[in-house]
């Protein structure tokens, strides 16, 4: 047998999050879902502290409770086709 395929029949099994690997519309939606929570936090810039901080607190709490969504049609309002579109929706 040749050395590669040896060691490969004893590596390690994969990672379940390799197994896992996101889809292509998935990347990108997490990409704008990231660009939107940067855009909430700049926004904060000139206000008061507190208020900001309040904010950022709620903004940041409501992506913690999606961050396990799979489902990009849930993730989306069902009238927009666009989710850039629809996360400004749904965060402005």
């Amino acid at each position: 047998m040749l050395p590669t395929l040896i060691r490969l029949h004893k590596a390690p099994p994969m990672p379940k999050f390799f197994q896992e690997g996101l889809t292509l519309d998935h990347f990108l939606l997490r990409g704008q879902v990231i660009s939107l929570y940067r855009q909430i936090v700049r926004c904060t810039k000139g206000m008061d502290k507190r208020d900001a901080k309040e904010l950022i607190q709620w903004a940041r709490a409501d992506f913690e409770r999606h961050r396990n969504e799979k489902s990009i049609v849930s993730t989306c309002h069902p009238r927009h086709a666009d989710p850039q579109t629809t996360l400004t929706f749904f965060f402005a």
